[in-house]
């Protein structure tokens, strides 16, 4: 299971969450048309990557949806 959110702003486009075993993936996309995430860092889990997001970003709890996974890892 993934989440992400379309801030549509300069560097920071999209914001793809992905779970996996070693914690949660924050994937940021700098435009629309990026193959690749340009940042990623990894937190312990999807609560801290949210929180991590609302910190940094903005990004409000009501924002993120779910999506498939994309597995950039």
């Amino acid at each position: 299971m993934a989440f992400e959110v379309i801030l549509n702003r300069p560097g920071v486009y999209r914001i793809l969450l992905e779970e996996s075993q070693e914690g949660t993936y924050v994937n940021v996309f700098d435009s629309p048309e990026s193959k690749g995430p340009y940042l990623d860092y990894l937190q312990d889990d999807l609560e801290m990557a949210k929180r991590a997001c609302r910190e940094m970003y903005g990004v409000a709890e009501r924002e993120w949806r779910q999506v498939p996974d994309e597995h950039w890892h």
